[in-house]
């Protein structure tokens, strides 16, 4: 992977000779003995940028960084080409460089931009509305009046080398795996309108997808895995499970389950894809059933296995964030139907599973029972840790709107009604409510990651509402 990065050090401004304009023909205008003091800022400069690459390279040795100083606002012209086909770019504001951010901004591009404090906090600050600008390059005129309406991500430090800082990058090498996605969405035949969802998504994120009719998925796939195969992963997922109540009218439906996990493996390998959303539910209607298998307890396996993201119901929306989880922080998440209880002040997030390995080194307790009243039998009701945090992400690709909350568990509860997996967390459920769209679903991971998901959700080109009402 390619990062382009570039260093803005504008001859002139706070940190060395303050004042002046950033064309290079002003600066040729100037005498010897002038000059002599921007000799000074760039001594300076160039002991702050060997410090930062050398620190960029020992956090991510596997990123190829190409280094460009800008001095003014000419050079942007000068490399605009050469960065149009970078997944986004990371920008070190040494000194006074506005404009020449405003210029970088107008490709659209996401950008990181990291202001050592003195030369370049202004302009961070002053972002937030405070510039007008324009920025002409070829036939068309870019009118900026605020960098917040760019995917752009700044941040001002005195400490620009610090892995805090620079660690943003990360957030690069998400989007780029983003757009090296490839995933999978089984569904009816009757569902192909989904592509007007999977298009939305593909214009945020540049991922992939390819939809395959579930009767088809049927027949190539899941029809030709024999109970035999599966028995040893049945089997396997019996013997961890904390409570199993009901083994004569559970194991054939586990067995499915296990059968339909070889499946998904097969045909993710043949499509070459590394994702997939299955409509489990448009699957298996109670008048009309195309796929007799509930994929639970095959998306746990998918998690502990950690080669394959999967996402339930044909959710492409849940299926980005989840893959966000998964890239950034190195964590597992799943979709959940969220309700509030506003006597209690808690919020129960249920499904029929969620990952047990939510994050490395963790594992939590789970055990396959029947759900929604008794009439499904290969659900998976997992507890996780009480008084933890967890953050609820939903994403709407159709109005490029993420909306996230933080709660505090305060229970787990193992029932019949619904769903198997109820997690009970205590959180501002007025608040909540009161800032609730983008449909239903909320990715459930454990801890709280909300301002790394803000920052990603910026860096897409989001809106971003915050549920607990936290941000204005």
């Amino acid at each position: 992977m390619k990062i382009p990065v570039i260093f803005v050090e504008s001859p002139l401004g706070a940190v060395g000779y303050p004042g002046g304009l950033m064309q290079r023909s002003f600066v040729d205008s100037l005498s010897a003995e002038s000059k002599r003091y921007l000799e000074v800022f760039w001594n300076w400069s160039d002991r702050l940028k060997s410090g930062v690459l050398d620190r960029l390279r020992s956090i991510f040795p596997s990123v190829e960084f190409e280094v460009y100083s800008v001095r003014y606002l000419e050079d942007v012209r000068e490399i605009i080409d050469e960065l149009r086909d970078s997944v986004g770019i990371l920008v070190i504001d040494l000194q006074g460089g506005g404009d020449i951010i405003g210029q970088l901004a107008g490709l659209g591009k996401p950008m990181i931009v990291i202001a050592e404090a003195l030369g370049g906090g202004a302009d961070v600050l002053l972002s937030h509305g405070g510039y007008s600008m324009s920025v002409s390059e070829s036939e068309y005129v870019h009118y900026l009046k605020s960098l917040d309406n760019y995917p752009i991500l700044m941040v001002s430090t005195r400490r620009i080398d610090s892995e805090d800082a620079l660690g943003k990058v990360r957030y690069l090498e998400v989007l780029d795996k983003l757009r090296n996605t490839h995933a999978l969405i089984v569904v009816p035949g009757s569902k192909m309108a989904i592509w007007n969802t999977l298009n939305d998504v593909s214009r945020i994120t540049g991922i992939k997808f390819s939809v395959i009719d579930g009767r088809d998925f049927v027949d190539r796939y899941y029809s030709k895995v024999g109970d035999e195969e599966a028995k040893p992963i049945a089997e396997a997922w019996v013997k961890g499970a904390y409570q199993y109540p009901d083994p004569d009218r559970q194991w054939p439906e586990v067995l499915k389950s296990a059968r339909l996990y070889i499946a998904i493996n097969r045909v993710l390998e043949d499509y070459k894809a590394n994702a997939i959303s299955i409509d489990c539910l448009g699957l298996r209607l109670i008048n009309k059933v195309i796929l007799d298998a509930w994929p639970c307890l095959a998306y746990m396996q998918l998690w502990l296995d950690g080669k394959y993201v999967p996402m339930c119901e044909a959710d492409a929306n849940s299926l980005i964030v989840a893959l966000i989880g998964k890239y950034l922080l190195n964590t597992a998440g799943s979709a959940t139907d969220p309700v509030t209880d506003e006597l209690t002040g808690e919020v129960t997030y249920y499904h029929c599973y969620l990952p047990i390995n939510p994050k490395p080194g963790i594992r939590l307790r789970y055990s396959i029972v029947p759900s929604h009243a008794g009439t499904r039998y290969a659900a998976v009701n997992v507890e996780f840790p009480i008084n933890n945090e967890v953050t609820a992400v939903g994403l709407d690709a159709s109005s490029r709107t993420m909306y996230i909350h933080t709660a505090t568990v305060s229970g787990n509860e193992l029932s019949a009604p619904a769903c198997a997996t109820k997690v009970i967390a205590k959180a501002n459920v007025q608040q909540i409510k009161r800032r609730w769209g983008g449909g239903w679903h909320r990715v459930l991971f454990l801890g709280n990651h909300k301002q790394e998901f803000i920052e990603v959700a910026k860096l897409l080109g989001l809106k971003i509402v915050d549920e607990n009402g936290e941000l204005t």
